[in-house]
């Protein structure tokens, strides 16, 4: 097994293993704030912890995401030029999403 692959390997488990506890506070929060208003839950988002915690659950969920996608297509993608431009895009769409998903979490600390 190649050092990239080896590299890869440890980063899906180590983002998966990252995401479980970040997951799990999540889920947890956010039930224990049903029927809450949008005032109620940006004063929540907008405290330091919550407001790091949800940034890294994104992160984290992004990354992950884009590594597994990578996986994918590296196993049935073979034309040269077309697997460049669908790690390229893979790349790009998850930094795009993770922006915009930050970007909204931002807003309602600002707001908050």
């Amino acid at each position: 097994m190649s050092r990239d692959a080896v590299r890869h390997w440890r980063a899906e488990r180590i983002s998966a293993l990252a995401l479980i506890p970040l997951t799990l506070w999540f889920v947890v929060l956010i039930l224990s704030h049903l029927g809450a208003d949008r005032a109620q839950i940006q004063g929540w988002l907008g405290r330091p912890i919550p407001a790091l915690l949800a940034a890294a659950l994104v992160i984290v969920t992004f990354y992950h995401s884009a590594l597994g996608v990578r996986v994918v297509i590296e196993d049935y993608v073979h034309a040269p030029a077309r697997l460049r431009a669908l790690l390229s895009l893979n790349v790009i769409a998850s930094w795009l999403l993770a922006l915009l998903a930050l970007g909204a979490i931002a807003t309602l600390v600002v707001a908050g």
